[in-house]
């Protein structure tokens, strides 16, 4: 019974590495960090000095992770190609050698393998994947003679099958990550297929935000539409149909397909619902669809409104939101129609919204939603357009349980502001060292020449951030001589334009507009989200070997100005 003592300790101290090394190997997201704990943990277990572990993949070269004890097992090659290792790994079972170093026998199963492995015992354990291939084996070795029991090989194994699961599940996430990523990519894709961009529009500024009700549905019954008609009003559609989900969506873009048709064709605004409803229904006698529909003037800020059993519109002037009605009877119901065509005129800066009552129904009880709507919409007015839908979505929807789809669609007038002629300053050029202190003097002076333009107040402060980051970017990518960033600044008519140039030569940025804000913890992205936010266009180029970011706002500036000699 005393000798059984030291094995009864020794197996202990094996369930008790066994034990921290699956814990490791299966809580460890780093691969290579979870190869040294096994190849560690084998060495330990089988009491060996030396260790190793090759990773055997289907397509490539053996990848290998050594102990620290210093044997260079690569210099094996593929394992799978040694006449000793080769049966082991193809049955899945161990392979020991005990005396792979002696020259008793004339003629060695493995001659190379003896000459490039100086060692006199070994273990080599298979690694299996699930579909019973071997995906690694694991080496334990020593250089003197060692005497290889049962106890060695069953911990080796044990750990062989620890190791197995957690490469399995290893290619299983990075799999699962690959399908997410394509997923997302036919998401996308789906999305700029089902939502237009937006048009160019003269004096208008166009924004808009979707949330689906279901993160795990790309789209659902909430859609959008906008077209510049022939007449060079703008169409703009928002349409709630109900039920969630692709077969949604193809509803939706039936609604607003036939709308877009008819009001290219000429059909009068107050006519488009029922002779929609005739078109749709014929099809889908099952759908039901609420809708708003804008007409808007760009030149004149005209804004004519038809509804059909939508939630109102609101009109946002300054600070103060009010809500514009458009009655009707939905898409699919018995009558459907619009009731009348409301007028309305926008005033320069005057914004509309047009919205789903994803919206307004996340909290249960619809008037609070209207009124926390009107609330930030009244608290964001200031936003550029495309920030504005955002902030509402999300402000409405934060800590709300999400049960159906949601749209904001923004409108904004950004007609010319109305100046006496004055003085327009010279364009303002400013080089300076790429060195933090120089940005915020080189925003000062963009402030100073921007006042005596003038540009209206809330574009300068969206301007002066706008060019912060396109410095702070730019002092990253120059080369470091003194002078090498230069900020430029001119008007044309009522519109800024800014530059921001390095002698980097490398674009970091792109006239692309990102789809979302980056995460708060992404190192690069959110200056460049900012940016496309805050100016109405980004563009970028590469000339004389420097890079060139440009902004444009637009319908800043008064009008009829003379430029300074």
């Amino acid at each position: 019974m005393a000798d059984s003592f030291p094995d009864m300790r020794l197996d202990a101290l094996r369930l008790g590495v066994l034990a921290r090394a699956a814990q490791a190997l299966h809580g460890e997201r780093d691969l290579g960090q979870a190869l040294l704990w096994a190849t560690d943990a084998a060495r330990t277990l089988t009491g060996l000095s030396e260790s190793a572990l090759c990773l055997l993949p289907r397509h490539g070269s053996p990848v290998w992770t050594a102990s620290e004890s210093g044997l260079d097992f690569a210099r094996i090659g593929d394992p799978r190609l040694s006449p000793l290792l080769r049966d082991g790994l193809d049955n899945g079972s161990a392979t020991v050698e005990a005396d792979l170093g002696s020259a008793e026998t004339a003629l060695p199963p493995d001659a190379r393998l003896r000459s490039l492995l100086p060692v006199a015992s070994l273990v080599v354990v298979p690694v299996m994947a699930k579909d019973g291939l071997a995906q690694a084996a694991l080496f334990a070795a020593s250089i003197e003679p060692t005497p290889i029991d049962e106890g060695m090989i069953e911990a080796l194994v044990a750990l062989g099958a620890h190791l197995g699961v957690a490469l399995d599940n290893t290619a299983t996430l990075a799999r699962m990550v690959e399908v997410e990523a394509r997923g997302k990519e036919v998401v996308h894709a789906l999305q700029e297929a089902v939502r237009p961009p937006a048009p160019i529009v003269p004096f208008t500024e166009l924004g808009v935000h979707y949330v689906a009700a279901d993160p795990s549905a790309p789209t659902g019954g909430d859609l959008y539409d906008w077209v510049i008609l022939p007449d060079g009003d703008l169409h703009v559609v928002v349409v709630d149909v109900m039920g969630k989900g692709v077969e949604a969506t193809k509803h939706a873009l039936s609604v607003t397909h036939a709308l877009r048709l008819l009001a290219v064709e000429g059909c009068p605004l107050g006519e488009l619902v029922a002779r929609a409803d005739v078109l749709v229904t014929a099809q889908n006698p099952e759908l039901v669809a609420t809708l708003v529909i804008a007409h808007y003037s760009p030149t004149t800020g005209a804004l004519r409104l038809a509804g059909a059993g939508h939630p109102p519109a609101l009109i946002v002037r300054g600070t103060s939101v009010r809500e514009v009605p458009a009655p009707g009877i939905p898409i699919g119901w018995p009558g459907a129609a619009s009731h009348e065509v409301v007028e309305v005129m926008l005033e320069r800066s005057d914004t509309l919204i047009l919205y789903t009552d994803g919206l307004i129904e996340a909290t249960k009880d619809i008037v609070k939603g209207l009124e926390g709507l009107a609330s930030a919409a009244a608290a964001t007015a200031s936003y550029p357009a495309t920030s504005l839908a955002r902030a509402l979505v999300e402000r409405q929807l934060a800590d709300a349980v999400r049960q159906d789809d949601s749209v904001a669609l923004v409108l904004r007038r950004r007609s010319p502001s109305v100046a006496q002629p004055s003085h327009l300053l010279s364009p303002l050029r400013h080089h300076f060292s790429p060195q933090p202190a120089a940005v915020p003097l080189a925003r000062h002076l963009l402030c100073d020449w921007l006042r005596f333009i003038p540009v209206e107040v809330d574009a300068i402060d969206a301007l002066l951030l706008a060019t912060s980051e396109l410095c702070s970017n730019a002092i990253r990518h120059a080369s470091g001589a003194p002078g090498s960033v230069l900020l430029q600044a001119w008007a044309e008519s009522d519109a800024v334009y800014i530059e921001v140039s390095d002698d980097g030569g490398a674009l970091a940025w792109t006239g692309d507009r990102p789809d979302e804000l980056p995460d708060p913890e992404a190192e690069q992205g959110r200056g460049l989200f900012l940016v496309h936010e805050l100016a109405d266009e980004v563009s970028s180029r590469i000339a004389d070997g420097r890079s060139i970011v440009r902004i444009v706002k637009r319908a800043v500036v008064g009008v009829d100005l003379v430029v300074e000699g």
